[in-house]
């Protein structure tokens, strides 16, 4: 490997650092709450060294809740889209979306970040086609599963969880179950 391969390597690492950092400190602190130099003191890095990585904090919070929004989505998703049978689906991305503590910091990044991306048009305008894009995979899915109006469901059923999700934070002991009932029900899914 050459020098700037090298160079090139550990400049992708310690960003990921910072993005990784970044995303540690909404989720524990809130999105207003982190600075340049509390990301630093937890990458293990010299503050000044973020502004060559990234030209703000802004940037900065904006890469982690894009990561974070992805990574929260992605695997549930994915999961739930090789059942066949669409209540199993329904009831697969919701136990999966719905993690054993409600203070998960992987689900708090999620709601940091959605606020977030309703006062800054530039978040949102990066969140929304990812969210738009996990509502095309369920429509899809629940076309090629003969679900009568696909695209009403789908985003009902993102509606839905993202309520549920809302809701469990506020009242931990919430369960997945009568929402999965509900929908299913609503939507004939179950068998």
């Amino acid at each position: 490997m050459t020098d700037g391969g090298r160079r090139s390597a550990r400049s992708a690492a310690t960003r990921e650092r910072l993005v990784a950092a970044t995303a540690e400190l909404i989720a524990e602190l809130g999105w207003g709450n982190v600075s340049t130099r509390r990301v630093a003191e937890r990458a293990g890095v010299n503050p000044g060294l973020i502004h060559y990585h990234v030209s703000s904090i802004d940037e900065l919070r904006r890469a982690a809740a894009v990561q974070g929004v992805l990574a929260f989505f992605q695997g549930p998703i994915q999961e739930a889209l090789t059942e066949v049978d669409p209540y199993a689906a329904v009831a697969g991305l919701l136990a999966a979306l719905s993690p054993a503590d409600p203070r998960d910091p992987h689900l708090l990044l999620l709601y940091e970040s959605l606020v977030a991306a309703g006062r800054d048009e530039q978040l949102r305008r990066q969140i929304a086609p990812l969210l738009a894009e996990l509502r095309r995979l369920l429509r899809d899915w629940l076309t090629d599963h003969l679900v009568p109006e696909p695209d009403a469901v789908a985003v009902t059923i993102t509606a839905a969880i993202d309520g549920y999700l809302l809701q469990r934070a506020l009242d931990p002991s919430l369960p997945p179950g009568p929402l999965i009932t509900g929908l299913s029900r609503l939507f004939r899914l179950a068998p």
